[in-house]
């Protein structure tokens, strides 16, 4: 079984929201807002859940599956600034560690999709995950096709 939870919860899609469309400090205090989150409320939700899986299933074997960097940095790009890329990328491995501690601490194996998802991110001139979609806000941010099969199945085949 996999799983992939929190970043919904940490505030994500308000975050990229404000980072798009506000000023680096808006963008700099909502992502420290969810750090906050991260660091408060988000392990004890990350428990209930696991925990109701766990007595569920008590004998299944559970793979959570983090979340990628983002975005590509060093490099020219149409959009958000360097220090906004930046902080999105940290905040991303700051969710990571969270995550993978509330797995390990129950049991579940944590699937890290970064290594796959490296050249792969917004910017990278062949990215795995869509960026801003006005057209289908809901896809923003989400994997594509080819990061579906190539940056989060090569993880779950490795952890299962």
């Amino acid at each position: 079984m996999s799983i992939s939870v929190g970043g919904n919860d940490a505030g994500f899609a308000d975050v990229m929201t404000t980072c798009v469309l506000q000023s680096d400090s808006a963008c700099l205090s909502r992502i420290a807002t969810a750090r906050a989150y991260v660091d408060s409320t988000l392990p004890g939700n990350l428990d209930s859940v696991y925990s109701a899986i766990r007595s569920k299933a008590p004998n299944a074997r559970v793979v959570v599956l983090g979340y990628p960097r983002f975005y590509k940095l060093g490099t020219s790009c149409v959009g958000l600034s360097e220090t906004k890329r930046k902080a999105i990328n940290d905040a991303s491995d700051h969710l990571n560690s969270a995550i993978a501690k509330r797995a390990a601490d129950h049991g579940f194996t944590f699937g890290d999709v970064r290594p796959t998802f490296t050249g792969h991110e917004i910017c990278s001139g062949n990215s795995w995950l869509h960026s801003v979609k006005w057209t289908n806000i809901g896809e923003s941010y989400h994997p594509t096709a080819a990061g579906q099969s190539g940056g989060y199945l090569p993880v779950l085949n490795s952890a299962a």
